[in-house]
Parts: structure tokens; sequence; C-alpha cells
């Protein structure tokens, strides 16, 4: 059993804390959840948050509208402090101010350079941004409950919440799913490997008259681009079915 705490942006009951709350914590519209949602959208029994093997996982439990964090659709996701939750009108964010303070700190000694911003071309992922538009947090209305999370912090140093780093793999399954595993990603890698060999770098000319420098253009046949794109469609399937699985 883990203590988590979950505080409530945006919905019908914006404002609204549950401080070290006892897990598992289930999240809907129904009566009988320790969260209950009164937002149309949410379903009757939403999502779970529960503990594994002293990891926090968000489960969403077949809901109608799906579940986000950090703007991305999920069905199972490791929660960390920071993370916006969004299901229907709700926006919800995962962790005590506490928590939250601790992870950015960490985060921002941490080397970013190779994680990708989750929910890019997701509304929820600019929840905080349009929170906080005009600058400094501390000019908005006071009434605003981020603020009492993010006071003082300008939007840009709050990036880090919502970049995904680069995942360590899973190293504790057994032989035949560690089989498996290691097949998808040697066929990844394959593919990704044949694809880049077609790459062609074309010199640009520079400001200052010469060709070359670090001003240069990439391409790549039609035919290749389409096998980008079917690669890309074939990740996405797989996560599916292995979320819902």
């Amino acid at each position: 059993m883990a203590l988590v705490t979950l505080r409530i942006l945006d919905g019908p009951e914006r404002g609204k804390a549950f401080h070290q709350i006892a897990t598992p914590v289930s999240i809907g519209r129904e009566e009988g959840n320790f969260i209950q949602l009164n937002d149309e959208r949410v379903s009757r029994y939403h999502l779970k948050i529960h503990e594994n093997d002293g990891v926090i996982l968000l489960t969403d439990l077949q809901s109608t509208n799906g579940t986000r964090v950090n703007g991305e659709v999920v069905h199972v996701w490791r929660l960390r402090p920071g993370d916006i939750i969004s299901v229907g009108r709700s926006v919800l964010i995962f962790g005590s101010t506490d928590e939250i303070a601790a992870r950015l700190a960490k985060l921002n000694r941490e080397d970013q350079s190779l994680s990708v911003p989750m929910g890019i071309d997701g509304e929820e992922f600019h929840f905080l941004e349009r929170s906080m538009e005009g600058s400094n947090i501390d000019k908005l209305s006071s009434h605003l409950f981020e603020v009492e999370i993010f006071r003082g912090l300008f939007k840009e140093e709050l990036a880090p919440l919502h970049l995904l780093a680069p995942p360590d793999p899973p190293l504790d399954i057994p032989p035949r799913q560690l089989a498996q595993l290691l097949e998808f990603l040697q066929y990844i890698l394959i593919r990704l490997r044949y694809l880049t060999a077609t790459v062609h770098t074309e010199p640009l000319e520079s400001k200052g008259g010469e060709e070359g420098g670090e001003d240069a253009r990439v391409s790549l046949s039609a035919v290749q681009w389409q096998n980008i794109l079917d690669l890309y469609a074939r990740i996405a399937k797989h996560l599916e079915s292995v979320s819902e699985s």
C-alpha cells in the first residue's frame, strides 16, 4: 500500500485536493469511486491508481473516452510527481507540492538532451502553459489552484516534468517474453538501419556563400517515407495491443 496525493486542476470539481490517500484509488463518475467526478464524459469507473512492486501505476478501466497522461493516451502508465491526468473535462495533477518540487530539481540536474516532449499535439500538454499565460505565475489571480503548486516558476521551468526520458529496458521478465521483446526490438532496429542507409545529405549554401557546414538537408525517397509511416503505425498498433492485454 502506497500513499498518493492528487489535486483537481480543472473541471467540475476544480480545487479539490486528496492528500496522502492509500492505494488503490479509483476515479470515476459513480459514487463508489474514492474520487468521484461529476463529469458526463467520465466513465462510471474510469481508472485506478495502484501500487505494484513499489511503482505507482495508472490503469485505464476500459473507459469510453480514454485517459491521457501529459497529453498522451495511455492504458497503463507509471505515474511520477507532476504528471497531468486528463479524463473527460477534468484535469488532475499527481503528487504533492514537495514531491513535484523534488522531482523537478532532480530533472534539472540531469541531461535531458535525449528526452522527448509528451502530448506535443494534444491540448492537455498545453494546459499549464495556458494557465500561466503571460510569463510569471505569481502574476496570476490567486484563485488559480495551480498557483499553490508552482508559485514563482516560469512555464519554461516546468517543461522537464513532461519530458519522456529514454526508458530502461525491462530485465526481470521470463525467457520466452524476453525473446519476443528482443525479436520485436531487432525488427525495428533492422528496418531503421535500412531506412537511414537510404537517406541522402544535400549541402546547402551557407550565409557566407560557401557550401557545407552545419546547414544541410537530408532527403529520402517517397517509398522509404512510406516505410517510415508503416513502421510508425506498426509500433502504435503493438503499443495499443500490449496495453490492452
